[in-house]
């Protein structure tokens, strides 16, 4: 499998620089998130928002492009952490 990434080339450092950003931006919720338990979303949104980026994720995989892979499962990851603690919070309740 090659992954369609060539760091040399403009489009791919503008590729990786987006997916950085991206992601520090989900950063400070997801740890807000597990530190008070508490989650500032809708549940519908969080499972709407996980299964398109599991879908993307397994798109992005079939395509060979590494940065919508790396970039889909990290908020894959993010919003199963939301969803994880969405229904922790709503089973205590």
């Amino acid at each position: 499998m090659a992954w369609n990434i060539v760091l040399s080339y403009p489009i791919g450092i503008i590729g990786i620089l987006g997916l950085a950003l991206i992601l520090v931006a989900w950063i400070p919720q997801t740890l807000a998130t597990i530190k008070t338990k508490k989650v500032g979303m809708r549940r519908e949104f969080i499972i709407l928002y996980l299964l398109g980026s599991l879908f993307l994720t397994i798109h992005s995989i079939i395509i060979d492009d590494f940065v919508f892979l790396v970039l889909n499962a990290g908020a894959t990851f993010v919003a199963s952490v939301n969803l994880y603690y969405t229904l922790i919070s709503k089973s205590k309740s």
